[in-house]
């Protein structure tokens, strides 16, 4: 995975860099009508500053190639995504055969609690692998290299 930016601060060994979220086709005519467009419109163009591994040296102002590993980013999107969704399940069907016989009169409420309780645990459970892996080099952005200043192509990506 790769992405530009541009060196806004540095350190020793790190760099901070901001990346303007952009749309593709902001200046396609279609914009109107256009999801994407609409999305960036209620968003706005924040920029996301991002801390990163420094091995070049760059200074500020450079324009950088940014580098995440693919299989790092992966196994997070897949914690992230599917943790929540599988705790959810778990506690519904912890809920639906444990407690909901003992409590029939509120089978659904209790099947509802339980799965709230259940995407709670996945929730302490994220937050917990998420200050595990926090220090690991493997899961740091990293400078790849120092590109030259791009232009992009706002209309290329929209349809004619």
């Amino acid at each position: 995975m790769k992405e530009h930016a541009h060196v806004v601060a540095v350190a020793d060994g790190v760099a901070w860099v901001e990346k303007v979220r952009q749309t593709q086709c902001g200046g396609c005519s279609l914009r109107n009508g256009c999801g994407s467009a609409v999305l960036a419109k209620v968003l706005g163009s924040r920029r996301n500053r991002i801390k990163v591994i420094d091995p070049l040296s760059v200074r500020v102002g450079d324009m950088v190639a940014i580098q995440l590993d693919e299989s790092a980013l992966l196994r997070v999107s897949f914690a992230v995504y599917m943790m929540p969704l599988f705790s959810l399940f778990v506690g519904a069907t912890v809920g639906k055969f444990a407690f909901a016989p003992i409590l029939a009169e509120y089978t659904d409420g209790v099947v509802a609690l339980s799965a709230i309780l259940g995407l709670f645990v996945g929730a302490l459970w994220l937050k917990q692998y998420s200050r595990r892996i926090a220090n690991d080099k493997r899961y740091q952005p990293v400078i790849g290299q120092i590109v030259e200043p791009f232009e992009p192509i706002l209309a290329a990506n929209c349809p004619s």
